[in-house]
């Protein structure tokens, strides 16, 4: 009797003390309380909601007041908050710099497409940079170093002494290297393989990849359960990409689609769900030196870093950038809007038939910064689309494209906590994105004021 009476008011103990343990204890280590939600996801904006954060990921998403105690409460009463943006595009050195800057601007995760600096050597550095606290920095996703062949893009466009054959860049001499190459990259921890097919981008143009080596690039890359993520300029080398199988192409520059000509081309990359990255930046930052306002805007952001600024200033020359434009273009009296509209109506006509649209930005080159550029390549596309087909192009289609939709991209319960709270509603207006007021990696509030390098 004694035992079971022992027995009785221990289970009586610990079912009080586990009573009174849960009054009042945090669900959550984060509450977004009363805000107005922007999931990602396309769907329609949902008015005060409490978003709740455990362990870095979206624990709950209810209607205010959801009731649930947290350690940290944020009041969003008439802010928004959508998902981590993600440039789908850039070539960040040096990243002491330019991480912070990607954050501060709402960026919480980057692709990065290959570049004279990225060896293996540097990636693996620079994927340890964005899990630790060392610097401010955006999640790292990348391709493989360039397949290109010598004398040819990015190379002979961008001459420096750190393109190492082997190293931050592979030359293609035949097809027959191809298999051992592709083996090599795929020991990486990378998404994808970076093709570049181009001829260009500027005189003296050489020859495109041949399509053999793209396709056999392709193959061996499947085999090995790889991406093939291809660099284009035009139509001839998106029919080159499109009968290799290529899985994604890399920009839109330079592209125009003739819909009765490429329809069928067109249809067979619709089939099999290809993501196309925009890059309108590169158009606009060759107007950048022929537009002071640009520039004086750019000023006015304390976020954007004045020292690479006026270096760009001093060295820009609007006549010589005009008659660049001329040259690139073919067109005696160019204005931005004149060479946006035509990409914007086929980008128009491509989200019409399904394909996933990916914002990226190409930092790396000249007047595109890490950050902010992705916030005009948003801006850029308001030209055509409304917001609520912007944000998922650089979140949810993102995420699809680098294969982490299960866990970044949008803003839904399990998923990891990137998120991005701002003061204005950016279905009002796109450029309401800039208006940051805090910025979340796995639920932790990032840094977002100081020098570069913090």
């Amino acid at each position: 009797m004694r035992n079971l009476l022992q027995a009785v008011l221990g289970t009586a103990i610990v079912v009080l003390l586990a009573a009174c343990s849960g009054r009042g204890a945090p669900e959550a280590d984060l509450l977004i309380a009363d805000v107005t939600l922007i999931d990602g996801t396309g769907a329609a904006a949902r008015s005060h909601v409490d978003v709740y954060v455990r362990d870095g990921r979206i624990a709950d998403i209810a209607a205010h007041p959801g009731g649930k105690p947290a350690r940290q409460v944020v009041d969003g009463a008439g802010k928004y908050l959508i998902p981590g943006l993600i440039d789908a595009h850039t070539h960040p050195f040096p990243v002491e710099r330019t991480f912070p800057r990607f954050i501060r601007f709402g960026v919480t995760s980057i692709f990065i497409t290959g570049c004279s600096d990225c060896s293996n050597e540097t990636l693996s550095r620079l994927r340890s940079d964005s899990r630790s606290d060392r610097i401010t920095a955006p999640r790292v996703f990348h391709t493989s170093q360039h397949f290109t062949m010598e004398g040819r893009h990015p190379v002979k466009t961008y001459v420096s002494d750190k393109w190492i054959d082997g190293e931050t860049v592979h030359f293609l001499r035949d097809t027959l290297q191809i298999g051992r190459l592709v083996r090599e990259v795929a020991r990486e921890p990378i998404l994808g393989i970076k093709v570049t097919i181009e001829e260009g981008p500027a005189p003296p143009f050489v020859e495109r990849m041949p399509a053999a080596f793209v396709a056999a690039i392709v193959r061996e890359a499947h085999r090995h359960g790889l991406k093939v993520f291809a660099h284009v300029s035009d139509m001839a080398e998106v029919r080159i990409a499109a009968d290799a199988g290529v899985d994604h192409l890399l920009h839109f520059v330079g592209v125009d689609i003739d819909w009765e000509r490429d329809a069928a081309v067109i249809e067979r990359l619709r089939q099999r769900n290809l993501s196309w990255v925009t890059t309108l930046m590169i158009d606009k930052s060759f107007f950048y030196p022929v537009r002071p306002e640009w520039q004086a805007e750019l000023a006015e952001d304390e976020r954007v870093n004045a020292d690479e600024l006026a270096r760009l200033q001093a060295e820009a020359s609007p006549e010589a950038a005009m008659a660049f434009i001329r040259g690139a273009y073919g067109v005696s009296d160019p204005t931005f809007a004149g060479i946006i509209a035509p990409q914007i109506d086929d980008l128009r006509e491509l989200h019409a038939r399904g394909f996933p649209l990916v914002i990226g930005t190409d930092v790396g080159n000249d007047w595109i910064f890490p950050g902010v550029s992705i916030h005009e390549e948003m801006e850029i596309m308001a030209m055509g689309f409304d917001p609520r087909e912007i944000i998922p192009m650089a979140t949810r289609n993102a995420a699809a494209m680098l294969g982490v939709l299960d866990s970044l991209g949008t803003i839904e319960a399990g998923k990891v906590a990137d998120m991005v709270l701002l003061d204005r509603d950016p279905l009002a207006d796109i450029r309401h994105t800039r208006s940051i007021r805090a910025v979340y990696k796995r639920g932790t509030p990032q840094a977002m004021a100081g020098g570069d390098g913090e």
